[in-house]
């Protein structure tokens, strides 16, 4: 009997590769996908929706009864969560307990993905254990602790079965370039085409951060959702840090320029953290994930889509 899949902002990034994987993976299944945006170009079962509207969501799933939810909706821009942290918080709590309390409400036996984040972590001087204790310093990690702490409120009192990422940065073709890897792919190829001029916009290029390829990080979703204990908590990241710096040097080797360098004062975060690498020992051990991909490779898959755009 084929599964039938719920998915969250089925139109962002990493909801598209999802429903790819599935096609692949599981070529019966179900999919019903929910986002904010009016239209859906994939070949599914879709629904314009708003995750704050708990009537409307309980319609959807009291009617669909989903086997899996895969949560990828979310509010997630740290400097946007500092100008809106009410919007911020509400929005997120309120589109997760929104889907949870609708599966608990309707006696379903839905397993819920809940997407957290590495910045629950706060900051630490050594690779992020799932361990470690969470000390959220913006109103978005704030949020993302709340969203992990509710999910196991929810299985320990009323049985809903829920497991979590923690989940670090992820890259690869069609991201969005206000997001930092994509948009210093976009200018270098931009730079190199001709269609702009040889200055590079950048913010503190020497941090450190844990980069995955979308394309692993939706196989680890799904080992996840399918073979995770219940309650389980899982860092999803390449377990490896790397300079941004470091990047845009081979980005500017692949397409054989060196690009002029400038600092935008509005673009460096202040307080940032230096480094964040994350240890992905427990995904390994347990579900048997490694990524397939190493970083040149999504990288070099980033600059070929850009360039036959």
């Amino acid at each position: 009997m084929s599964s039938k899949y719920l998915i969250t902002g089925i139109n962002g990034f990493v909801g598209r590769y999802f429903v790819e994987y599935l096609d692949e993976k599981e070529s019966d299944a179900k999919i019903y996908g929910i986002d904010i945006a009016k239209n859906c170009d994939m070949d599914i079962q879709y629904k314009s929706l708003n995750l704050m509207d708990a009537e409307s969501i309980n319609k959807v799933i009291k009617s669909y009864k989903p086997d899996y939810i895969i949560h990828l909706a979310a509010m997630s821009s740290v400097a946007q969560s500092w100008e809106e942290p009410l919007n911020c918080f509400v929005n997120n709590m309120s589109a997760f307990l929104n889907l949870a309390d609708s599966v608990r409400k309707n006696n379903l036996k839905t397993r819920i993905l809940s997407v957290g984040s590495s910045e629950e972590y706060g900051t630490y001087n050594e690779p992020l254990k799932e361990s470690l204790g969470l000390h959220p310093k913006n109103p978005y990690s704030v949020a993302r602790v709340s969203q992990e702490y509710m999910s196991k409120l929810y299985v320990d009192k009323f049985g809903l079965d829920i497991v979590m990422t923690r989940s670090f940065n992820h890259i690869g073709p069609r991201q969005n370039p206000k997001f930092v890897i994509p948009s210093f792919v976009e200018q270098l190829v931009n730079i190199a085409s001709g269609k702009s001029e040889n200055k590079m916009m950048v913010g503190n290029i020497d941090v450190i951060r844990d980069f995955t390829d979308v394309r692993d990080v939706v196989d680890a979703y799904y080992r996840i959702i399918k073979n995770a204990p219940n309650r389980s908590v899982y860092n999803v990241c390449s377990g490896r840090g790397v300079k941004l710096r470091d990047i845009i040097d081979k980005t500017a080797k692949k397409l054989n320029i060196k690009p002029n360098i400038v600092v935008d004062p509005s673009r460096v975060r202040s307080n940032e953290v230096l480094s964040v690498i994350g240890d992905n020992s427990k995904l390994k051990k347990e579900l048997g994930w490694k990524p397939k991909y190493k970083l040149e490779q999504t990288i070099s898959d980033m600059v070929d889509f850009l360039k036959t755009r």
